[in-house]
């Protein structure tokens, strides 16, 4: 593969972006929507070894196409092409901003407030994955993208473990995961929902400490995750809170009925966590704003590009603070609304062909601004269909 090569006659290749052992990430564009995506790309070579990749693949399109939240990275597509006489698979992803977590720590450990926002990122997408049935099985630092505001999507979702056996690709005798950061409970092949909570402590761990819990050879990994306790969190982060100590330990536990119960609580707990001890209030997500667009018949059948002006407001300064209802209502800064425009921004919402009466379009981080480095919400467009 090389830089312009087109997959499937529409995925244009512009430069790469990532690799690893099942091949490229290439950042692309897509001209039937005119957007840039990332394409991860795999040589099928015919062998069991590239059938199983190629099953990971799929499921990764059917497991995390199927999710929906601002921390897991959207799958557009997947299929299959043909170039140079090869077969290549192919998966169509969200174009991330930022960098893999695992080359932000090259540079060492993060500052306290920014690895807590990071690890409630993570937790909370592990609370949707988990509340969907699903175990992600590889949480890792190269399995999460970090924006500089630390805020964070995980990715990777194709050894995912559903409750569906019949989407299992896990193969006997092959360890699924990555050892540095697999719970003792993983590493005989048994995953639940708490064995990701381990893996995540080991990240959270080397994010506040800038090392990993446990080194060495795989089977050396194997053993220690097994039976060797790690070094206490502040041993290595004096300055880390102790409550921040004592959720990692309680992450860490070889049984997982000593774990916290769900990635939810983790999540609250290093939000409190935070805000206890940073001061500012922790990073929030925006609101969510809905919207409503118009079309004709033949824009609802062919597709259509739509300018949609959003308005968000705020509370008038003027009148907020007046007791006096009639004053409040006479108001000539805000005509007695009682808010004020705070922004306006035009967007170009393009419609997909087929749409239909009352469906609604999500617009992912095109709603209100999120707080304190926070992500913005969704924008949700309802669409109507006159005939003109």
């Amino acid at each position: 593969m090389q830089a312009g090569t087109v997959l499937d006659g529409r995925y244009r290749l512009l430069e790469p972006i990532g690799a690893g052992g099942f091949g490229q990430v290439w950042k692309a564009h897509d001209p039937k929507i005119d957007r840039l995506v990332a394409v991860k790309v795999l040589t099928a070579d015919g062998s069991a070894d590239s059938d199983r990749q190629v099953a990971r693949f799929a499921r990764e399109a059917a497991i995390a196409g199927g999710l929906s939240h601002p921390h897991i990275v959207t799958v557009h597509d997947f299929g299959s092409a043909v170039h140079d006489g090869r077969l290549y698979a192919y998966l169509v992803m969200q174009l991330l901003p930022g960098r893999p977590l695992s080359t932000v720590l090259e540079a060492g450990r993060l500052p306290l407030p920014k690895a807590l926002y990071t690890a409630a990122c993570v937790a909370d997408a592990l609370t949707a994955a988990h509340r969907a049935g699903l175990t992600h099985r590889d949480i890792k630092p190269s399995n999460i993208m970090v924006r500089s505001s630390g805020t964070a999507t995980v990715v990777d979702f194709g050894i995912t473990k559903g409750s569906d056996e019949r989407h299992d690709i896990t193969a006997t005798g092959i360890l699924i995961g990555t050892p540095a950061y697999m719970a003792p409970e993983a590493l005989s092949g048994t995953f639940e929902p708490r064995s990701d909570l381990y893996s995540f402590r080991c990240v959270l761990f080397e994010m506040v400490t800038g090392q990993r819990p446990f080194t060495g050879t795989s089977w050396h990994l194997v053993h220690q995750h097994l039976n060797e306790p790690p070094a206490a969190l502040r041993t290595l982060r004096p300055d880390a809170p102790g409550e921040l100590e004592r959720l990692v330990g309680q992450l860490l536990a070889k049984d997982p009925a000593q774990r916290p119960d769900s990635a939810e609580e983790v999540c609250e707990r290093l939000a409190e966590t935070g805000y206890r001890h940073f001061g500012d209030a922790p990073p929030s997500r925006g609101p969510d704003l809905a919207s409503e667009v118009c079309l004709s018949r033949d824009e609802a059948a062919d597709g259509a590009v739509i300018p949609l002006r959003c308005t968000t407001h705020k509370t008038c300064p003027a009148c907020a603070t007046r007791e006096d209802d009639q004053a409040a209502r006479a108001c000539t800064t805000c005509q007695g609304e009682g808010r004020i425009i705070h922004e306006q921004r035009i967007h170009q919402v393009r419609i997909p062909a087929g749409i239909r009466e009352g469906q609604r379009i999500r617009l992912r981080e095109l709603g209100a601004p999120g707080q304190h480095g926070g992500a913005p919400g969704d924008l949700y467009v309802t669409v109507h269909i006159d005939d003109w």
